[in-house]
């Protein structure tokens, strides 16, 4: 297949990734985490009844093969823990398909919009040891993100440009003051030497914006 450059349209953007939005941008849009509540219930009530049903499946095959030396009989002799198998896998591809449709069209209209893009490095791998966001985190799916805005910009003549996290939530966009850490509970601060007010996405965006820009020249 053909790909042609994109126009350009001489924007730039900075993307903060985040937990209650996917990605916050320094023009201050937000773009929601994909969202499957439904499917996503369906597939673990399936996933219970797969189990339990497997585990029953189990039980009646030794118990028979036990009595009966005579005719085997094999786990997949027993259809009901197969179709609950299915059907939770049915389930689960499809969360996985749409997820990733969402990630599609999210990454295209960044790609079509702007010329620049800076996003910052995060080490997924060591965020997942965080017990009570690993489950949002995966569901972001912040690496596929990454990888499709990477492939992305090479088909379309646009240019990505990846920086380092550190400090970009704590620096003040408008005058550089590191006021320090802040806990997650905090999503609004004032600074303290200019006194301008942020919103700590928006903020931080903005900081990743500035750095791009800065490594690029």
């Amino acid at each position: 297949t053909e790909v042609h450059d994109l126009p350009k349209t001489h924007q730039t953007v900075g993307l903060d990734m985040g937990v209650a939005d996917l990605a916050i941008a320094s023009n201050g849009v937000k773009y929601g985490t994909f969202n499957a509540r439904w499917l996503e219930k369906q597939a673990t009530c399936w996933q219970s009844k797969f189990s339990r049903r497997k585990q029953r499946a189990t039980v009646a095959m030794r118990q028979w093969n036990h009595h009966h030396q005579l005719s085997k009989v094999e786990l997949n002799d027993y259809q009901n823990w197969q179709r609950a198998k299915m059907t939770k896998a049915r389930y689960q591809a499809k969360i996985a398909n749409q997820r990733k449709d969402y990630l599609h069209k999210l990454t295209t209209d960044l790609v079509k919009n702007y010329d620049v893009i800076v996003i910052e490095d995060l080490k997924t791998k060591n965020l997942m040891r965080n017990h009570h966001l690993a489950k949002s985190i995966a569901n972001a799916s912040w690496y596929q993100f990454r990888t499709m805005l990477e492939y992305k910009c090479k088909w379309y003549g646009k240019q990505l440009v990846v920086v380092s996290a550190r400090n970009t939530s704590r620096i003040c966009s408008a005058c550089g003051q590191n006021d320090g850490p802040k806990p997650l509970a905090i999503r609004e601060w004032t600074c303290s030497e200019c006194r301008a007010h942020h919103d700590r996405d928006i903020n931080a965006a903005v900081n990743i914006l500035n750095c791009g820009l800065k490594a690029i020249g």
